[in-house]
């Protein structure tokens, strides 16, 4: 795990434009859980991407910030990415909620987001106008684990192994009622990696770079 001096304190992209996938060529996909910081579901999640090598990016929202600031801080030390998933997870949600999440993420990390998935994948022209206002870019996904349905752990690394194709955006849920996630998480990473994938955070899929923290080494 890289040390606290290695946290990146922002990321480079596209802000107003919608991503759902990065380029098709090469062996690079992205793993994305949706809905945290929990305490009971990230910190497994981030001891299986540790333990097996792999890193991904977190979509977090602003109301589950407080009390778990060092768990992320820990995901940015991990080699992993934290996106803004709006503050009260609402349907279509304006410039504030972006906002408001920004600001919390970053008095927790000192980490800048540069990415943003609106919930439920809903999108109009309140929502891309809020994005563009709060400098992020949308993204949304490739594919659907549809772990937020409980199809058993069997399933979930069945649909992901099954439908990732290069350049992949893969949706999941770190809130603190899916276990399934958690327990699918290693066979998912272990599948894809046979498949001839490597993980990438999205930033890194969608060609952007993490930004070191001034005077610490790349």
């Amino acid at each position: 795990m890289a040390g606290a001096g290695h946290q990146p304190v922002g990321c480079t992209s596209r802000p107003g434009a919608t991503a759902t996938a990065g380029t098709a060529v090469g062996d690079r996909v992205a793993l994305s859980f949706d809905d945290g910081p929990s305490l009971t579901q990230t910190a497994p999640i981030l001891a299986t991407l540790n333990r097996l090598h792999a890193h991904a990016t977190f979509f977090e929202e602003g109301r589950h910030v407080h009390g778990r600031e060092a768990l992320m801080r820990e995901i940015l030390a991990s080699g992993d990415e934290i996106g803004n998933h709006s503050y009260h997870h609402p349907e279509y949600p304006g410039g504030g909620e972006l906002g408001s999440t920004d600001r919390a993420i970053r008095a927790a990390t000192g980490f800048e987001p540069c990415l943003f998935r609106p919930p439920y994948g809903l999108v109009d022209a309140k929502v891309t106008g809020a994005a563009r206002h709060n400098h992020l870019e949308m993204v949304l996904w490739t594919l659907d684990s549809e772990d937020d349905h409980h199809p058993g752990v069997a399933a979930i690394e069945a649909n992901v192994l099954h439908g990732t194709i290069p350049g992949a955006i893969v949706l999941m849920h770190d809130g603190g009622h899916h276990p399934q996630t958690v327990r699918a998480l290693p066979g998912i990473i272990r599948g894809l990696r046979a498949r001839g994938f490597h993980f990438a955070t999205v930033t890194e899929l969608l060609g952007g770079r993490m930004i070191p923290r001034a005077g610490s080494r790349p």
